[in-house]
């Protein structure tokens, strides 16, 4: 049975993880690029679709960043406000479509324009919903986002038809459990991850198993949508040829997952390394199977609450270097 604050929102949804592949520091074609993977989730009845990490320019550092720079020309021209020109063209399209996307970009604070984000933007059919800006940011010498972005200072999440969503990027999700924890305790019960993670040793296994974990400890769905191919990306690869496959440096494997009651934890679908959308229809009363026996929300609000502020209490303690 579905929870009485759940009950006016769909009961099935319908989620879309993108393999995905940005024109590198070209956003006119990159954005052509998801609009064309929007259409096709769209044709294939996908409710929230998702993209990686700055999948809007592409990810990669710079040389200026490298060197420390407290100003770099192509990551300020790359960048946006959100609502801004791109987030309003693609509400535009959620709108006639009638579906939600969220995909990664570089936002550029409304209030000022020296500072950016590493954000992912949603969108929907009511417009431009807002912005999630990445936390932990990544530092030299193995990357240089730290230099190039200022971190977020929230953990929003959003509203749709299908109930609130929590939207995360890469490193956020991958070793920071707590912040998944935090949207789902604020009623998230779809957590969207855009990540860019690279091909190596044990990184398929732990791509695919994470997402399911983090689906399974909060009894939620969830999905990570990743990049592939190289860093430079591939102009050549025209926007809506989507059945064309082609080698990754990107890990790729975008994944869906999530309970299945009985099951704590279940794979609906997963990517391989090669552009290609992964869908997957899930059912939030089935979900809900799991409220009767093990409703960990509303037991850390009551008879677990004390326990709460002790978590409370020793994370606080840490934020002060004890």
């Amino acid at each position: 049975m579905i929870p009485e604050r759940y009950a006016s929102y769909e009961k099935t949804v319908t989620l879309g993880a993108a393999n995905f592949a940005s024109v590198t520091g070209d956003k006119a074609a990159t954005l052509e690029k998801i609009e064309a993977t929007i259409r096709e989730a769209a044709s294939q009845g996908v409710d929230i679709v998702a993209f990686p990490e700055e999948a809007l320019v592409g990810v990669g550092g710079c040389e200026v960043c490298r060197s420390g720079a407290v100003h770099c020309d192509y990551h300020h021209d790359l960048a946006e406000t959100v609502p801004g020109p791109s987030t309003e063209r693609l509400a535009e399209l959620a709108r006639e479509l009638d579906i939600y996307a969220v995909f990664g970009l570089i936002e550029r604070d409304p209030a000022d324009p020296e500072i950016l984000y590493n954000a992912a933007a949603v969108v929907g059919p009511e417009g431009v919903q807002g912005s999630y800006r990445k936390l932990h940011l990544g530092s030299l010498p193995w990357v240089s986002e730290g230099v190039t972005f200022q971190p977020g200072n929230a953990l929003p999440i959003f509203e749709t038809r299908f109930g609130p969503i929590g939207v995360i990027i890469c490193y956020d999700f991958w070793f920071n459990p707590e912040l998944s924890r935090l949207m789902a305790l604020k009623g998230a019960r779809v957590l969207v991850n855009c990540c860019a993670t690279f091909s190596g040793p044990g990184k398929r296994d732990y791509m695919v198993q994470t997402t399911a974990t983090r689906a399974q400890e909060n009894l939620c769905y969830a999905m990570s949508a990743n990049h592939v191919g190289g860093q430079g990306g591939d102009a050549s690869y025209a926007a809506g040829r989507l059945d064309e496959g082609r080698a990754a440096d990107f890990l790729g494997h975008s994944t869906i997952a999530g309970p299945a009651f009985p099951r704590f934890s279940q794979v609906y679908a997963e990517a391989g390394d090669a552009e290609e959308l992964v869908t997957a229809t899930l059912s939030f009363e089935k979900l809900h199977r799991w409220e009767s026996i093990f409703p960990w929300r509303d037991w850390r609000a009551n008879h677990q609450s004390g326990t709460s502020e002790l978590i409370a209490s020793e994370f606080a303690k840490l934020t002060r270097g004890a």
